[in-house]
């Protein structure tokens, strides 16, 4: 047999080497290897992409997140409203951008790419490139992934990409007057009338009765829980009332006397194997035990001598510290002193009875009927504000009509820095409203809610619009720079012929 081999040995290599390459052909054939559907995500411009092809553009979002390119992924990323939307339409939208800027020939260079780097704040220090930056970079960032210094320039080109695509796209953009006239009349101070939805008002008639209690309780008793309580055994280390009174350097020196008894008792106390009450009574040291507490520090009973210091210092070791013997800690009674602390005892998660519940679960549903009152007040009584409003009557009487109350909010401005949280609000829902007309309704995280009037809107004044004037054009042509962007891609990509044929994330 092997002198037959050795006999037609040329030959059977040949033919080993004809069926190796077919083999190779085969295997390594993108086109046909784009039919085998398993791996197959989508088709974009004709061309099939892979699993492998999106998994690589994840990790390229992520890149350009580390890179602080945010130009880059807020722009693909559109207006998605989770992280694997964003990235989604990122993965896609990139693609349309490479297709287009090849079309149109946008290539940036190499040198425009190392100036792009160089000018990165991820890879500066005072104000200068930082080439130990850019290695600890390269070394904790693209290692990770499976990255080279080559899909880092990938991503920068890309950036590159955008910002000439962009300036292209955005160009005819022009700021005319109609586009900031509305924008400098929310300028003037405006008087509001707010139409309130009092919770208190509309709940006065709220009632929960017995059955209903009964029946939350039964749908939530899984949830209804008491919480793990434990209490600390401690002995605390604090300054004397005449120390407590030293200042500067003086009082450092009593705080490092105090530091150096409860290290002292601590390490005394470990050698010793025993528990801290015992111990503490041999050593004559006060040994104290604080009520029951649960995580929030909230106690069940009174509070003595250090309890509360030592509740306050110490809640988060006690969930923490197990309550077997010889586990103590050390904590920081502020500027007091300093205690040892271990677990003395420990109630654990129960659930609640229905007496023990009654009070909670009747808080919660008086909220939510309460709630439903003021909404249902708002969805019916606003409709007959605005109709009575249309027809001619003032805003007091047809307010007053649906049982409403009104309060008044003088000289308000989306522009004014001094305005509160609450205040910032309602100017914020007033700045589009004409002068005459009522708003919706907008609840309010205490319950009840208001609608805003808009009462009068003053004229902005001559110097006032002239101060404006440039940040209100500024943001109307980024405005309309967006926008353009924004419409231009989204047809680029319909263009594109996108065809999903699975989940790709």
């Amino acid at each position: 047999m092997f002198t037959t081999i050795r006999k037609h040995q040329r030959w059977l290599m040949l033919v080993i080497a004809f069926l190796t390459i077919v083999a190779f052909a085969f295997l390594y054939n993108t086109t046909e290897m784009d039919r085998v559907g398993s791996n197959m995500v989508a088709k974009i411009y004709g061309r099939n992409v892979m699993q492998v092809d999106v998994e690589k553009a994840v990790r390229n979002y992520q890149l350009a997140l580390a890179l602080g390119q945010f130009d880059l992924v807020r722009d693909l990323a559109g207006q998605a409203q989770s992280e694997d939307e964003a990235a989604s339409n990122f993965i896609w939208n990139l693609m349309v951008l490479q297709h287009e800027a090849a079309a149109l020939d946008i290539e940036p260079g190499t040198q425009a790419v190392i100036d792009k780097i160089r000018s990165m704040p991820v890879f500066q220090k005072d104000g200068q490139f930082d080439p130990a930056k850019y290695a600890d970079f390269v070394q904790q960032q693209l290692a990770p992934r499976g990255f080279t210094e080559r899909q880092l320039e990938d991503v920068v080109r890309d950036s590159l990409r955008l910002q000439e695509m962009k300036a292209l796209v955005e160009s005819p953009a022009v700021v005319l007057p109609a586009d900031i006239e509305p924008a400098l009349a929310r300028m003037a101070p405006v008087d509001v009338l707010l139409v309130e939805f009092d919770p208190v008002a509309l709940a006065k008639e709220v009632e929960v009765s017995d059955e209903e209690l009964r029946k939350a309780y039964d749908e939530r008793k899984q949830s209804l829980q008491a919480p793990e309580m434990r209490t600390l055994r401690y002995a605390a280390f604090v300054l004397s009332e005449e120390d407590a009174k030293k200042k500067g350097k003086e009082r450092v020196q009593a705080l490092q006397k105090v530091a150096s008894q409860t290290n002292d008792f601590a390490q005394a106390l470990a050698d010793s194997g025993r528990g801290m009450d015992s111990f503490g009574r041999s050593k004559k040291t006060d040994v104290h035990v604080t009520p029951f507490f649960d995580a929030k520090g909230e106690a069940g009973g009174k509070l003595f001598d250090q309890d509360s210091d030592v509740i306050a210092a110490g809640k988060a070791v006690a969930f923490r510290l197990s309550p077997q013997p010889g586990n103590y800690e050390i904590i920081e009674l502020g500027e007091k002193g300093y205690a040892v602390v271990e677990v003395a005892s420990v109630k654990v998660p129960r659930q609640l009875e229905f007496d023990e519940a009654r009070a909670d679960l009747r808080a919660e549903l008086i909220a939510q009927k309460r709630d439903r009152a003021v909404t249902d007040k708002a969805a019916s009584a606003l409709p007959e504000i605005r109709a009575k409003l249309s027809s001619g009557t003032p805003i007091a009487d047809a307010v007053k009509d649906a049982g409403l109350k009104t309060s008044e909010m003088k000289g308000l401005s989306v522009f004014d820095r001094e305005l509160k949280p609450d205040q910032r609000e309602i100017a914020m829902a007033v700045a589009d409203l004409p002068e005459g007309s009522l708003g919706e309704f907008r609840a309010q995280p205490g319950g009840g809610g208001f609608a805003p009037y808009v009462a009068k809107r003053a004229t902005p004044g001559e110097k006032e619009l002239a101060e404006r004037r440039p940040m209100i054009e500024s943001g109307a042509l980024q405005g309309k720079k967006m926008l353009m962007f924004a419409q231009w891609l989204a047809d680029a990509r319909r263009q594109s012929g996108l065809e999903m044929l699975r989940p790709a994330m």
